[in-house]
């Protein structure tokens, strides 16, 4: 079953529209996952792309997929606080309007491109999220664009240090009292974000004590030719736990 509706956030103050792509019926181990799109795309970049219907019935697994803009799911230093929206807001909502069990064990966050970035951000900052995909994620603060006006807009509130830096908020978490969610890095070998993504990958494992973390890579370029495949592997290897990761197709990065 597919919804394409709208919700009131009163975090932004604003009608949000966002899918929701459910298996029939939803039961007591029907499990969540949460869906962000990239920059220039939209809540239905996913459905386009990807078989959500087809997989939702076949894994009993309901896909949420938010409309972030081009806001890299931050909170904007103008008070437009795109993060809490999505990352806690949106989580709230969909648990109140929707009868799905979503526990911490039960849910999972992933997203390619800038959502993939917000997947890691917002599963590191709230305690919602248990499994965590990346896929192409835009860690764009690793290299130039800081000039940027839609770089300065998103990052407004800082970056090193802040919680826009994902590093940061990995040792954040680590070192508190909510567990730590499991990462999964999917990324093409003649991707412009792998050199970045393997950058953010060597400084979460150079981490002491740091949790399971798997950098994966393929043949492929930064599009939804990575992307769907991505996705398949996190859900059967992660999200339902019944396959390890196709090494012959992904080949695990290995720590520096």
């Amino acid at each position: 079953m597919i919804i394409q509706g709208t919700y009131t956030s009163k975090i932004l103050n604003s009608k949000r529209p966002f899918v929701a792509v459910l298996p029939e019926p939803i039961n007591k181990q029907t499990r969540v996952v949460f869906l962000l799109h990239g920059v220039a795309t939209d809540e239905t970049e996913w459905l386009i792309n990807v078989p959500l219907e087809q997989w939702a019935k076949s894994h009993n697994i309901a896909f949420l997929c938010p409309n972030g803009g081009n806001t890299f799911y931050t909170d904007h230093a103008d008070g437009e606080n795109y993060g809490e929206a999505i990352g806690d807001e949106f989580y709230h909502v969909m648990a109140e309007l929707l009868p799905l069990k979503m526990d911490y064990a039960n849910t999972s966050i992933a997203g390619f491109s800038m959502g993939g970035y917000g997947a890691i951000r917002l599963g590191l900052k709230y305690p919602h999220y248990h499994q965590i995909g990346g896929f192409s994620p835009a860690f764009i603060f690793y290299k130039r664009h800081r000039d940027d006006p839609l770089f300065k807009e998103v990052f407004s509130k800082g970056l090193e240090g802040s919680d826009n830096d994902c590093v940061q908020l990995y040792q954040n978490r680590l070192d508190g009292d909510l567990p730590v969610p499991t990462i999964s890095l999917y990324c093409g070998d003649q991707d412009p974000l792998d050199e970045q993504t393997q950058n953010f990958y060597h400084q979460v494992t150079a981490i002491k004590g740091h949790h399971p973390l798997a950098y994966y890579q393929q043949t492929g370029f930064h599009d939804f030719s990575l992307w769907l495949p991505a996705l398949d592997q996190f859900i059967h290897n992660q999200v339902i736990s019944q396959s390890p990761v196709n090494t012959d197709i992904w080949q695990p990065l290995q720590k520096a």
